[in-house]
């Protein structure tokens, strides 16, 4: 394999190693995390240059180089030991009551924390137009707080049980919570559904679904054979001229 595809794939690998790691932090929508996050970018093309860098290390140092398939072991080794070092700390510093690990790690957890922020500032303008007046305005609060969480995990197919019970609980905490009001509990019921499903999938059921998360009018009563031959007969009787 010439030495130029070897730190092409490596530069792959490594990045792809990255990616999942994002990927695994913003699993509602990943497309949107890499759509509009700067730091995200950043932090996947420094797992491309860290194993360019360990590939060009390893072969300075000739490592490997009698051993039968010296290339492929190149390979793996720059693309995922670069990754584990990058991950690695040096030592462990106390700053006031909180141990900081100093080292490559550092670094990375830099990176990841902005990526994080950024990504919730974008997220939370997305989400906010869930709850926009055009969406909310008319809907029944008690319907939309327990009808909208069944039809929005109706249409996942592959949502994780675990992140199914979290999800179940944060809900539930909302409902039992007497001090909000209906329409606060409504609205903080489709913020916690956009944050685990996204906010395009949410704000998509309150629209198709409009039609039953309205309040319904109440059934008509029911009037019995009976009252109803005896109000025909009093209103015949009202109507026959008296002799």
């Amino acid at each position: 394999m010439a030495v130029g595809w070897q730190f092409v794939i490596v530069a792959l690998l490594a990045s792809l190693v990255g990616l999942a790691e994002l990927i695994t932090r913003f699993r509602s929508d990943p497309a949107y995390m890499l759509r509009h996050s700067v730091a995200a970018w950043v932090y996947i093309v420094l797992n491309g240059a860290a194993g360019i860098a360990a590939l060009g290390l390893i072969r300075a140092f000739g490592w490997f180089a009698n051993s039968p398939h010296s290339e492929l072991w190149r390979v793996l080794i720059a693309s995922f030991g670069a990754i584990a070092f990058f991950r690695s700390s040096l030592f462990i510093a106390k700053i006031g009551t909180t141990d900081v690990p100093v080292g490559p790690s550092l670094m990375l957890g830099a990176l990841l924390d902005a990526c994080d922020r950024e990504v919730d500032r974008r997220s939370a303008e997305e989400i906010s137009k869930c709850v926009a007046s055009k969406h909310m305005d008319g809907l029944d609060p008690n319907q939309v707080t327990f009808a909208l969480p069944v039809l929005c995990l109706a249409l996942m197919q592959n949502f994780p049980p675990g992140d199914q019970a979290q999800l179940g609980a944060e809900l539930s905490n909302i409902r039992a919570d007497t001090s909000l009001a209906p329409q606060v509990q409504m609205r903080a019921v489709v913020i916690q559904l956009s944050k685990y499903l996204g906010a395009d999938l949410v704000e998509g059921v309150l629209t198709t679904t409009r039609s039953i998360l309205v309040p319904q009018a109440p059934p008509a009563p029911v009037i019995s054979s009976q009252v109803l031959i005896q109000e025909t007969k009093r209103q015949l009787a009202e109507q026959t001229p008296q002799k």
